[in-house]
C-alpha cells in the first residue's frame, strides 16, 4: 500500500487495528538489513563488518545499502564487502532523494524480508543483534523492536558530544539512549519491524528528519507496539564537533516541530521542554532593556540553566572517570537543546503557517514480496 501525500496522511496511516493483529514470524524469518549512507568512508566498513559477524543464519540475512550519492570511498567499502560478503545478499543501490527516509524507502521497494531491520550507517552492532532482535520480535508479538543505543565518539569533543546524548539532562527520558527497563515504548532506532507494517501502512514519511520518530507513532496509533528491549544494544558514532551537532539537533527540533502540530499526541515532555525553554529566555532578553523584572528573569532562567548543565556534566564525566571532558560536555548541553528548540520552533510555524505541499512528499510501494 502506498503513503499517500499530504495532511490527510495521518488518518490515512492510522486506520484503527490495522496492526492490531499480525501473523506469526517463521521459525527463521528473511531478514531485510536496510542501510542509508552518504559520505560514511569512515564507518560503513566496520559497519558491514559486524553484519557479516551475526550469529544469525547468514542464509536468512540480506543487506540493502541505499547510497545518497557518496563522493569519499563509501561505494567502493560497500563493493569489496559485497565481493567477500557471505550473506544471502549484500547489494548497492542508489538513493538519488539524499535523505535517510528516500533511502529507506528506496530499500523497502526491493526488500523480500519477513522482517525489516533498519541499521545506520554510523552503527556497529554485536553478534547477537539480529537473532535478538527476531526472538524479540517472535517473543513479544510487537510490530517493532529496538534496543538501547551506546553513544561514542571519535576525539575529545566527539566523546564529550556522546557523554551529553548518554545523559538525562542532554535527551531527557529517552530511554534508549540512557537505558531502562524493557516495555513499550513511544520510539525506538536502529528497530526491527514486521513487514505488516509497511504492507498495511506503507514507507516512511519523506518530509524532514524524525521518520523513525513519526513512523512509529503510525504503527502505535495502528494497534501495533513499539517495544524497547534492553538486552539488545548497538553502538551509535556521534558527531564529532558541535556545529555538526548543532545542525543534526536543529533537524531533529524541526521534524518535532512539524510532528507536534501535526500529530500533537505523539508529544513527550522530552520534546517540548528546549523550545519553551528558548522561547521563554527568549522572550525575557527581548523585554529586558525596557524592564528590571525581565531582566531578573533572564538572569535566573541563564544562571539556573548554568548549574543545572555544570552539575549534569560533571555527573556524565564522573561516570566514566573522564573528569578532563567535563568543560567539553557542559559546552556540548547548550549546543543541543538552543539548536532543538530553536529548530523545534521553527518547524512548528512552518507547519501552521506554510503546511506542507502535495509536492514535498511521494508515494512509496509496499516492500517487494518475500522471497
Amino acid at each position: 500500500m502506498p503513503v499517500r501525500a499530504g495532511r490527510k496522511e495521518t488518518s490515512e496511516r492510522t486506520r484503527e487495528g490495522a496492526l492490531a493483529s499480525l501473523p506469526p514470524l517463521p521459525e527463521r524469518p528473511l531478514v531485510s538489513v536496510i542501510i542509508p549512507v552518504l559520505n560514511e568512508e569512515a564507518t560503513i566498513g566496520a559497519c558491514l563488518e559486524a553484519i557479516e559477524a551475526q550469529t544469525y543464519d547468514h542464509g536468512f540475512i540480506e543487506v540493502i545499502v541505499a547510497d545518497g550519492g557518496s563522493t569519499d570511498g563509501t561505494r567502493a567499502l560497500v563493493a569489496e564487502h559485497a565481493r567477500a560478503s557471505t550473506l544471502r545478499a549484500l547489494r548497492l543501490i542508489d538513493n538519488p532523494g539524499r535523505t535517510t527516509a528516500r533511502g529507506l524507502n528506496e530499500a523497502l521497494r526491493v526488500a523480500g524480508g519477513e522482517v525489516i531491520q533498519i541499521i545506520g550507517g554510523h552503527t556497529v552492532v554485536p553478534p547477537e543483534f539480529i537473532a535478538a532482535n527476531v526472538r524479540a520480535l517472535r517473543e513479544t508479538g510487537a510490530a517493532a523492536v529496538g534496543g538501547v543505543i551506546e553513544t561514542r565518539g571519535r576525539g575529545r569533543v566527539g566523546e564529550a558530544i556522546a557523554l551529553a546524548m548518554s545523559h538525562p539532562f542532554g535527551v531527557g527520558d529517552a530511554r534508549f539512549r540512557i537505558g531502562g527497563d524493557p516495555g513499550p515504548v513511544d520510539t525506538v532506532p536502529m528497530a526491527a519491524y514486521r513487514r505488516a507494517c509497511f504492507e498495511r501502512l506503507g514507507g516512511f514519511p519523506e518530509a524532514d528528519k524524525g521518520e523513525d520518530d513519526a513512523f512509529n507513532f503510525f504503527v502505535r496509533q495502528a494497534g501495533g507496539m513499539v517495544y524497547l528491549d534492553p538486552r539488545i544494544r548497538c553502538v551509535y558514532y556521534c558527531r564529532s564537533t558541535y556545529r555538526a551537532l548543532a545542525a543534526q539537533y536543529f533537524g531533529y527540533g524541526r521534524a518535532r516541530g512539524r510532528a507536534l502540530v501535526e500529530r500533537p499526541r505523539s508529544a513527550r515532555v522530552r520534546h517540548v521542554v528546549p523550545a519553551a525553554a528558548v522561547g521563554a529566555g527568549g522572550a525575557a532578553l527581548a523585554a529586558a532593556p525596557l524592564s528590571a523584572a525581565a531582566r531578573w528573569a533572564a538572569g535566573g532562567l541563564s544562571a539556573a540553566y548554568g548549574l543545572l548543565a555544570a552539575g549534569a556534566a560533571l555527573h556524565a564525566a564522573g561516570r566514566r572517570r573522564a573528569w578532563s571532558l567535563a568543560p567539553l560536555t557542559l559546552l556540548a548541553f547548550p549546543v543541543m537543546h538552543l539548536s532543538y528548540g530553536l529548530g523545534t520552533l521553527l518547524g512548528a510555524a512552518e507547519a501552521a503557517f506554510r503546511p506542507l505541499t502535495l509536492g514535498r512528499r511521494r508515494s512509496v510501494p509496499s516492500p517487494a514480496a518475500p522471497r
